[in-house]
């Protein structure tokens, strides 16, 4: 009997651990199982920075805020901007600084957020330069999306996106 006993205390042990965060409820819960407590908007537009208007060669900055609406912190959140590429668009953003040390900046900004904690808010400041080959009539396109990491192949990383992407967009005067 004392062998039964230890097995089902092995069993339910193991059952409390593997239990999902979710049903749990306690502990911070991954990304994807948070998506609906998850707000992301943008500036609609970029400001122009040391002019009036945005032009080749010019300079900018926008903002996104990443809020945790949910009652329980999040691990795993990424926040992506990157801009709509094609024509005179060029294939980058040409990053200058970004605010917040959980960001990088490549061709595009990434940030693999620390956890989230409920109610939190992040707001990430952007700050760029325009391709010398941009003309009045062009249009500067950033989209910014949250996401996950996914299993990846090969070492590639890999994203699951969580939601619709909020676009920054201004015209070249």
């Amino acid at each position: 009997m004392g062998a039964a006993l230890a097995g089902l205390a092995v069993a339910g042990t193991a059952s409390i651990v593997t239990t999902p965060w979710s049903q749990r409820g306690e502990g911070p819960v991954d990304a994807a199982q948070a998506a609906s407590r998850l707000r992301l908007s943008a500036d609609p537009a970029v400001r122009v920075l040391g002019a009036d208007r945005l032009t080749a060669n010019g300079r900018y900055s926008y903002s996104f805020t990443v809020t945790n609406t949910g009652d329980r912190p999040v691990r795993g959140l990424v926040a992506r901007s990157e801009k709509i590429v094609g024509g005179r668009a060029g294939t980058a953003m040409h990053i200058e600084s970004v605010s917040d040390p959980s960001c990088h900046r490549f061709e595009r900004v990434i940030c693999s957020f620390p956890t989230l904690r409920a109610g939190e808010r992040r707001t990430v400041e952007v700050v760029g330069s325009t391709s010398a080959a941009r003309r009045p009539g062009d249009v500067l396109h950033i989209n910014t999306y949250l996401a996950t990491f996914a299993p990846g192949v090969r070492g590639q990383v890999s994203y699951d996106v969580l939601g619709r992407p909020v676009s920054t967009v201004t015209a070249f005067g």
